[in-house]
């Protein structure tokens, strides 16, 4: 009860803080009618919007707007798959090619026309992707046909190959060979329903609709997504109408959910919070020193301080809906007395100095938790909060010990992969785990046909993942987005992806 009235306390100076900033802008339930701009807080800036080497959710929300994909996954259904680029499909009877066949209608932003060389380019920027490569896992060759079909070969049978097809970000080749790298990363065209326009560093990126989008022009006409960090002054934003649409922080339900003129919605999603400890360095790279901090972490706890209540108590990287997930996959609870057990066992005797946990600003509040937790088992480390992309380069170089954040891996469970095979060292392997084990039978997984096949290869992976205490998997946050009342938007399937393009006043 103390840590929520702390924060609460908190939560209402932020508030009479940020007011001021906010006052002249209207209220959230200020008239819409004849709108056609939107504002979208987001709580970090892009790196790139590159098509296949972003890493952030972020970046994949501003590029789900500008780029377009061949297929796209039913918001209310998500197994059900609708054409995008690609008006139809076939898949060959023994399962390892696919037959793409193309709109002739689509152009991307520059003007140019969309042709197969198109996609078999970005098919190659995939395959070649330190960070997005697992959506063409198992891809191997293409052929062009003609201008709009193309057919593309896999090694061997990889079964979520066409489901994948939804995350891949289709590319200009000619625009990527005029513009350069970098400027191609920083300055993007696609062929999605929004054309970049601007982006101010740290402040916002304006997009503006694409007149000749093959589906038709959008409704909204122009879009500004807007960095705002702090969870209060977001929260702010909503309630004075500085601020149409964004995925909320819980600790400032309270404060809007009674405002009529704020809608809430939410999500379900794969994200999971989770400590990362880094398993090259000691005394991480011991499995009962790892054990040890599962059980030191009073998930709940942290689902009541942290999350106000908005998520689901897990130590799995799975949940239990997932492809693979099983009972018999170990499970960790908050137990003081087996967490200092095993840090005996593991060679801690008294206490014992971590030194420092970076932390990006979003994971302050859960960053705390997980210290104290810590410190109750002789466990002691000093947060240091980083800038975000400071915070991924320290991550992805290898440059920490121990860490709390989140992540979502969604879709097939072989996108999990990414968090646990040695080839995503640097990437989304943020334990920087290595085992050629797992990696095998990851590979193993995708030439499995049957679903059911499947299915017990990834068990035997998760128990053994689960044995070793990999991460210590704290929750599955419950997403939550707040938007003016006055804004349609469409379902929010999981993982809460958003296409504006469906959104309307």
């Amino acid at each position: 009860m103390k840590k929520k009235m702390t924060k609460a306390a908190v939560l209402l100076l932020s508030l009479a803080l940020v007011m001021g900033l906010f006052a002249s802008c209207g209220g959230g339930g200020s008239d819409t009618e004849g709108k056609t701009s939107l504002v979208v807080a987001v709580d970090n800036d892009y790196a790139t919007l590159h098509p296949c080497n972003w890493s952030t959710t972020v970046e994949q929300r501003m590029n789900s707007q500008i780029y377009d994909t061949l297929l796209r996954k039913n918001y209310e259904d998500q197994t059900k798959l609708e054409p995008r680029v690609a008006e139809k499909w076939e898949v060959s009877k023994d399962g390892k090619c696919y037959t793409f066949h193309l709109r002739d209608d689509v152009t991307f932003h520059d003007g140019s026309k969309l042709t197969a060389e198109d996609i078999g380019f970005t098919l190659d920027l995939y395959a070649k992707s330190e960070y997005q490569g697992a959506v063409v896992e198992g891809f191997d060759h293409y052929d062009i046909v003609d201008d709009t079909t193309i057919k593309v070969y896999t090694k061997s049978v990889y079964a979520p190959f066409l489901d994948s097809m939804d995350q891949m970000f289709i590319a200009s080749k000619a625009y990527y060979e005029k513009a350069g790298k970098d400027k191609f990363a920083q300055e993007p065209v696609g062929c999605g329903p929004y054309k970049w326009v601007s982006h101010e560093d740290g402040n916002k990126a304006d997009f503006e609709a694409y007149e000749d989008y093959y589906r038709g022009e959008p409704k909204i006409k122009n879009v500004t997504f807007k960095i705002i960090s702090d969870v209060a002054s977001m929260g702010v934003g909503i309630q004075t109408g500085e601020v149409d649409f964004a995925e909320v922080d819980p600790s400032v339900v309270s404060t809007i959910k009674d405002d009529e003129n704020v809608a809430l919605e939410e999500a379900t999603e794969t994200t999971f919070g989770f400590v990362a400890m880094n398993t090259e360095k000691a005394p991480y790279n011991n499995v009962k020193f790892r054990q040890a901090i599962n059980y030191a972490i009073d998930r709940q706890g942290i689902i009541d301080s942290v999350q106000e209540g908005y998520a689901t108590e897990n130590s799995n990287l799975l949940t239990p809906d997932r492809l693979g997930w099983s009972k018999d996959q170990k499970s960790y609870t908050y137990d003081l007395d087996k967490a200092k057990a095993l840090l005996k066992e593991a060679g801690i005797k008294g206490e014992y100095d971590l030194g420092k946990m970076y932390v990006a600003e979003q994971y302050k509040s859960l960053a705390e938790v997980v210290q104290a937790n810590l410190e109750k088992v002789g466990l002691k480390c000093k947060i240091e909060i980083l800038e975000f992309n400071a915070y991924l380069n320290k991550l992805r170089q290898g440059d920490f010990g121990i860490t709390t954040l989140q992540m979502s891996l969604e879709g097939d469970t072989q996108q999990v992969a990414m968090a646990l095979c040695s080839q995503y060292v640097g990437q989304a392997n943020n334990a920087r785990y290595s085992n050629p084990e797992i990696d095998q039978l990851f590979e193993k997984a995708v030439t499995t046909i049957k679903e059911e096949d499947r299915a017990k290869v990834y068990d035997e992976i998760f128990q053994k993942v689960q044995e070793e205490a990999v991460y210590a998997v704290l929750y599955n946050p419950t997403m939550l987005y707040a938007r003016n009342a006055g804004l349609k938007i469409h379902h929010l399937p999981v993982e809460g992806v958003y296409y504006i393009y469906d959104f309307s006043w």
